[in-house]
């Protein structure tokens, strides 16, 4: 319709009208790419906000993951500096019953492998532009990066516990009085000698083999402090977003 009356102005030579055509497709044009944009734009931001929701899920899960390992990894260096202080004594005065179990601590390595599904979907998809806060952006980079070399440290960690501790304790001691049992309808038999651990206590070697499970405790404990450190810091920025974008607060 508008091609035809187009042409009819040219025939006609009616230059005036043809330029007016021009205007009107012209200005057409604009508005529909202006339209568009506009609707992308509000797409983004819809998406932006969906994900939004989905990262401060994830590290409000992160955070609570942490406080709990950060919690078993002070009940690990409680249990190794209660021993300590029993070695140092002529003869102990905890319970066999309590030196085991305090001794059992040694086994367990304490992990923490972040949540990471909205951010894995922003980088896998492409969509990581969505995000419009660089400092958001950046954290969250700096945030994996560091947890990768906190896992690097809980697998070498992991490694001393085959290679220092179990070996140890089978040496040592009777195994079935310290080694952690995961399921309760196969438990082990009571154990022949639960009383080898006064003979271990008072040894250098005892008191190295606790020593070194403190170091390493100690190392993981600062390593998962500033992954929460960090953890919260995130979720500091997730709710200055909010405030940002909520109506009447003049964000965009």
């Amino acid at each position: 319709m508008l091609l035809r009356r187009f042409m009819s102005h040219i025939r006609a030579e009616n230059w005036f009208a043809v330029s007016l055509d021009l205007i009107v497709v012209v200005v057409g044009l604009f508005i529909g790419l202006q339209i568009d944009t506009w609707w992308e734009g509000r797409k983004d931001s819809r998406l932006e906000g969906e994900y939004l929701v989905e990262i401060k899920e994830d590290f409000q899960e992160n955070k609570l993951k942490l406080e709990d390992t950060i919690a078993r990894l002070e009940q690990i260096l409680r249990s190794m500096l209660i021993l300590q202080d029993q070695a140092a004594l002529s003869e102990p005065t905890l319970p066999v019953p309590d030196l085991n179990q305090n001794f059992q601590q040694v086994f367990r390595m304490v992990a923490f492998v972040p949540i990471d599904r909205a951010f894995a979907n922003l980088t896998g998809s492409g969509e990581l532009r969505l995000i419009s806060s660089r400092t958001l952006k950046s954290a969250l980079a700096e945030y994996y990066s560091a947890a990768r070399v906190t896992e690097l440290v809980q697998q070498t960690h992991e490694m001393e516990l085959v290679q220092i501790y179990e070996p140890y304790a089978i040496e040592n001691l009777d195994y079935s009085t310290v080694a952690i049992g995961h399921v309760d309808d196969f438990p082990l038999p009571p154990p022949i000698n639960d009383a080898g651990i006064l003979k271990q206590i008072s040894g250098r070697e005892f008191r190295n083999v606790l020593t070194q499970k403190w170091v390493i405790s100690t190392d993981l404990l600062a390593q998962h402090r500033g992954m929460l450190a960090r953890t919260e810091e995130i979720l500091e920025i997730l709710d200055s977003l909010e405030g940002d974008n909520e109506p009447g607060s003049g964000g965009t």
